[in-house]
């Protein structure tokens, strides 16, 4: 058995990931989607927005939603800080000692998947908080990355932005409910875009960059190998599913005032959501083609050996 590595990953780790990524990757190329009514085929790959297979709209789309989100935040006249939130020493399986990593006797055993759920409640003690609680939902805008220490463990930053005369009563929460070794609460944030996609672009390094270091492969690899969302954020800006759907008509911006002034309708079946309809007002903004098809690789080599099989038997 492997030892672990870098972001508590063993090298076996690593190789299976990998092996993953090569996997999906094969089957976004090899399989297309075509329109039968146009005839146009598209790779599937073209089509899918993702941190692993396509990190520069991926890339391009989160910046996007943190210039949307400050914006809608300098509009509601609110002031940004920035949170980190760490967990105590027992949640980590190794400890520095003499500027190495060791193991930690006191781990817990607990897995960075559980970890970040235990950061998420620890996030939502805090927004539970009448300091927060008591403002709108447009009054407390934010967006949540999430890294790992060097030993894997998972630790969280925040973007949040609230009223400026809001400040000082959360600041206040936020070091009565959690433990001041650790947890930073800053506030005097210059450029809050630029101060959290520092945090974002340090988890998308193949949005940067197409030859990675070791310890950038094991840091992509920590969060497909214990399936952590990078980012998440408040239900103030458009959600990006929608946004997907209409973003050809609409920016994110755009999308997010014509959701403020609910005059979007949105259909969707009933027996799985999938969204067949959008509506603004009266106008139609997006619907779903009943003249798509996806042909998956596994088809297009079933087809093709039934055509060998049937050139064999022609001659």
């Amino acid at each position: 058995m492997d030892i672990p590595n870098t972001y508590g990953l063993s090298e076996e780790d690593l190789d299976e990931v990998n092996d993953k990524l090569r996997q999906q990757n094969n089957f976004l190329e090899y399989s297309y989607i075509s329109n039968d009514q146009t005839g146009q085929v598209f790779s599937l790959k073209e089509c899918v927005i993702s941190s692993n297979h396509n990190p520069d709209r991926y890339h391009a789309e989160i910046q996007n939603r943190i210039n949307t989100l400050e914006r809608e935040a300098k509009e509601e006249g609110l002031t940004p800080v920035f949170l980190t939130m760490t967990l105590p020493s027992e949640f980590h399986e190794m400890k520095h000692h003499n500027g190495e990593l060791v193991a930690n006797p006191r781990y817990n055993c607990t897995t960075p998947k559980e970890a970040v759920k235990i950061l998420t409640k620890q996030w939502a003690k805090l927004r539970q908080d009448r300091s927060l609680k008591e403002l709108d939902k447009l009054q407390r805008m934010y967006y949540r990355v999430n890294e790992p220490h060097k030993d894997g463990t998972p630790h969280t930053h925040i973007l949040l932005f609230i009223p400026k005369n809001r400040i000082d009563r959360v600041e206040s929460a936020f070091k009565r409910l959690f433990n001041r070794s650790g947890n930073k609460f800053e506030k005097n944030i210059r450029s809050a875009a630029s101060y959290i996609m520092k945090y974002i672009n340090k988890t998308l390094p193949l949005s940067k960059k197409e030859k990675l270091t070791e310890t950038e492969h094991y840091l992509n690899a920590w969060f497909i190998k214990h399936r952590i969302n990078r980012f998440c954020s408040s239900r103030s800006t458009a959600p990006i599913y929608l946004y997907r759907l209409v973003s050809h008509r609409y920016s994110l911006y755009a999308l997010t005032q014509i959701r403020k002034g609910n005059t979007l309708q949105v259909f969707a079946r009933m027996d799985n959501d999938k969204i067949m309809e959008i509506w603004d007002g009266d106008e139609l903004l997006f619907a779903r083609s009943e003249n798509i098809t996806l042909h998956t690789i596994n088809e297009i080599q079933s087809n093709l050996q039934r055509y060998r099989t049937y050139k064999g038997k022609a001659a």
